[in-house]
């Protein structure tokens, strides 16, 4: 055997390993990357819009779940001029079951914006949220439709 054939014999495993080593890296990086790109990421917060004849309200949930959450409202004039003067109260009604959250008084945050910290949702299904928006010129009352998950 001479000293070229016994080069290449021996090379040829060298570099079917090396072939192996880059295609495991690459099917890696593709699988990584795909698991990256799919893996589920947290919703963002729902936000629910609705109005009455003299306001524009907009409803922030971070989480929608079972247990207390924190509400966020945005309230203002249909030209969009927010109210900052406003008292307003949640509560959430589950109307398929009777269950009924106290009212939760709301603090004012500023610009139209209001806060609405620890309300209870007690179990999954279908919610209503009744507002009381106190403008001091009259009330507001509506109510918001929510579903709410496990």
């Amino acid at each position: 055997m001479n000293a070229s054939t016994a080069d290449s014999g021996a090379s040829a495993p060298a570099r079917s390993n090396r072939f192996l080593a880059v295609t495991g890296v690459v099917i890696a990086i593709v699988i990584a990357a795909l698991a990256w790109r799919l893996w589920p990421s947290t919703p963002g917060p729902v936000v629910l819009k609705t109005g009455t004849p003299d306001h524009l309200v907009s409803i922030s949930i971070d989480t929608v779940r079972v247990g207390t959450t924190d509400i966020d409202v945005a309230i203002s004039d249909r030209t969009g001029t927010p109210i900052g003067h406003a008292a307003l109260r949640v509560q959430a009604i589950q109307p398929l079951m009777g269950h009924a959250g106290a009212p939760v008084v709301a603090t004012a945050a500023g610009s139209g914006h209001f806060h609405v910290a620890a309300v209870p949702l007690m179990m999954t299904g279908p919610w209503e949220l009744r507002l009381s928006i106190d403008t001091h010129n009259g009330i507001d009352q509506l109510t918001v439709p929510l579903w709410v998950g496990g």
